[in-house]
């Protein structure tokens, strides 16, 4: 089965009551060591500093990397309601959505979450032609391929 990304974008939000070093690790091991994580200044909603760190990836080896290092801490039971929900995690856009649990990215696991205080994912899909559906349905032909293809 052909890897499904073309391109993704990694980012997290470091606020100002956890410890910064400590989100750009999670955010380090999460990510190949080839990729550059940027970091940059934000305020909250109330004017609270919140520090933001992102990765751009678009090289397919790395991409590639990215992906199997996110199955290797992936559940079943995770990867299994990731299969179960990539319809509504791709948008008509052709981009796939995942949100992993921050704090259960610290104890090393990936889990997903629909709270704001994650580890954001985004996955550009490519799909030809450029439409939702063949973009969902690439992404479930690719998990359903299973977690031991080759990415």
């Amino acid at each position: 089965m052909e890897f499904p990304f073309s391109s993704a974008v990694v980012s997290v939000h470091a606020h100002a009551t956890e410890d910064e070093q400590r989100v750009l690790e999670i955010m380090k091991e999460l990510l190949p060591l080839s990729a550059e994580i940027r970091k940059s200044s934000m305020k909250g909603h109330h004017g609270n500093p919140i520090l933001d760190f992102e990765a751009r990836i678009s090289q397919k080896k790395v991409l590639k990397e990215l992906w199997r290092g996110i199955l290797s801490r992936m559940s079943e039971e995770t990867f299994s309601a990731l299969r179960s929900t990539v319809q509504e995690r791709i948008d008509d856009s052709c981009f796939l959505y995942l949100r992993f649990d921050k704090q259960a990215a610290i104890e090393d696991e990936l889990v997903l979450t629909d709270t704001g205080d994650a580890i954001h994912m985004r996955f550009k899909v490519v799909a030809f032609p450029a439409q939702r559906d063949v973009a969902v349905e690439r992404v479930i032909n690719f998990l359903e391929a299973g977690r031991k293809h080759e990415a």
